[in-house]
């Protein structure tokens, strides 16, 4: 028998409540791969990443210079070679007497235990000459000094960066193994709703009373950027229509893991949530959030497994709902642990107190300070309803206030940023 969705809001749950409904039903993916470092920037790891090899392998000229052995200085050495970076085996060994010019990161030629820095020598007709004494194991990385074989170096988890891309490489891993995508569509639900294609025809279009989609390319935008482990497989905008939406979910949603609903979430005769939970046995997890701005926010588990999760039509309220739960429940159930880039950046000072009966975004301008540590100034009351669309133009990012209570001038909160803050160069 179908489970009874109610219609209407009728508990609001809190976010961590929200947020842990979701992981307990919602199930991680398995399936592993493994891929070339420099191909798995934004990848989840699905074991921990050990060094292959103690690194460097041989030691290493922490400075330009020359390799010497330390029992001839001080004194005047006849240069014998060069050893630049990039090779192993220079064809030159130190000797007595003798001196090998290295670069930095080069590989010490055999004999050498020491490298003299290169300002710390004069040259006279191939030879150089040092006036101090210079002790062994000086100005050079010995063997396994950066890593040792076996060493853990990223944890199971963890969002390749290529940052990270940059530090494996140079100790010689090559290969890592990461959980497959996620694979996420996104539905835009709405009668009123085209996609703009011409300018001229959208001005018209718009003015006449329709509206341009842009919720649901927000929330793309904001998976891409922010959940690289995830795929994006299609996004469309269907009509209110339980019908065709129902029929897309079972027809095309085929291994997917996880749909995105934008619209469709409140209580009226088009909103589809509460109809299609009936219509597809969906478990319904949470129905609304606690929050102001993105409250309609709810979720679902169907009888297949798929992830049903359904925003808000409003930016503002979707971006809300993004930030404070999908970006979670995507980070669940791609096996992410760390992301590379969070979608809140920065930690701000409130310029003007927050009254929030609720948690909410809240639109602010974001400038330096004398100080120059960041300041958020709220933009006024009437610019932060959801209906007011064009007063983002006019933030720099949204503060996520996370309390119902009243926030204080001076007072620390998170912040999304999408865009430079004043005075900022």
């Amino acid at each position: 028998m179908a489970q009874h969705v109610p219609r209407y809001l009728e508990r609001l749950t809190p976010v961590p409540q929200a947020i842990e409904a979701v992981r307990s039903a919602a199930k991680p993916v398995q399936e592993v791969e493994e891929l070339p470092v420099w191909e798995a920037v934004g990848r989840v790891l699905a074991e921990p990443l050990k060094a292959p090899h103690d690194f460097p392998p041989r030691p290493r000229a922490a400075y330009d210079g020359y390799a010497v052995r330390s029992e001839d200085t001080p004194g005047k050495l006849r240069l014998v070679g060069e050893a630049t970076i990039g090779k192993i085996d220079v064809g030159v060994r130190v000797e007595p007497g003798t001196a090998v010019y290295v670069s930095t990161g080069a590989y010490l030629p055999e004999g050498a235990d020491t490298v003299v820095p290169e300002e710390a020598v004069k040259l006279e007709n191939g030879y150089i000459v040092i006036d101090k004494h210079f002790q062994p194991g000086k100005n050079f990385d010995p063997v396994g000094s950066y890593v040792r074989k076996g060493q853990v170096l990223l944890d199971k988890g963890h969002v390749v960066t290529e940052l990270d891309v940059v530090g494996l490489l140079d100790v010689a891993v090559t290969r890592v193994r990461v959980y497959r995508r996620v694979r996420a569509a996104i539905i835009a639900t709405g009668t009123e709703l085209f996609e703009p294609r011409d300018p001229a025809e959208a001005e018209e279009r718009i003015l006449r009373g329709e509206v341009a989609e842009t919720t649901a390319k927000l929330v793309e935008s904001m998976i891409r950027r922010y959940t690289p482990w995830v795929s994006v497989e299609w996004r469309v905008l269907l009509p209110d229509n339980v019908d065709t939406i129902a029929w897309y979910i079972e027809r095309q949603a085929r291994g997917l893991d996880v749909v995105v609903l934008t619209g469709g979430t409140g209580p009226s005769e088009v909103d589809p949530f509460y109809q299609l939970a009936e219509r597809l046995g969906g478990r319904v997890l949470f129905r609304g959030l606690f929050v102001k701005g993105g409250r309609p926010t709810s979720a679902m588990l169907l009888p297949s497994g798929l992830l049903v999760v359904a925003l808000s039509g409003h930016p503002v309220s979707a971006l809300h709902g993004f930030v404070r739960l999908l970006y979670h429940v995507l980070k669940h159930i791609g096996g992410a642990v760390r992301g590379g880039e969070p979608p809140l950046q920065a930690t701000a000072r409130l310029a003007e107190p927050v009254k929030a009966k609720r948690p909410q975004p809240v639109k602010v301008k974001l400038r330096l300070g004398s100080d120059g540590a960041l300041e958020a100034v709220p933009l006024p009351l009437d610019r932060q309803m959801s209906s007011v669309t064009v007063s983002n133009v006019e933030a720099d990012g949204i503060a996520i206030i996370k309390e119902a209570r009243i926030y204080e001038k001076g007072e620390w909160v998170p912040v999304h940023v999408y865009r430079e803050p004043q005075g900022y160069d």
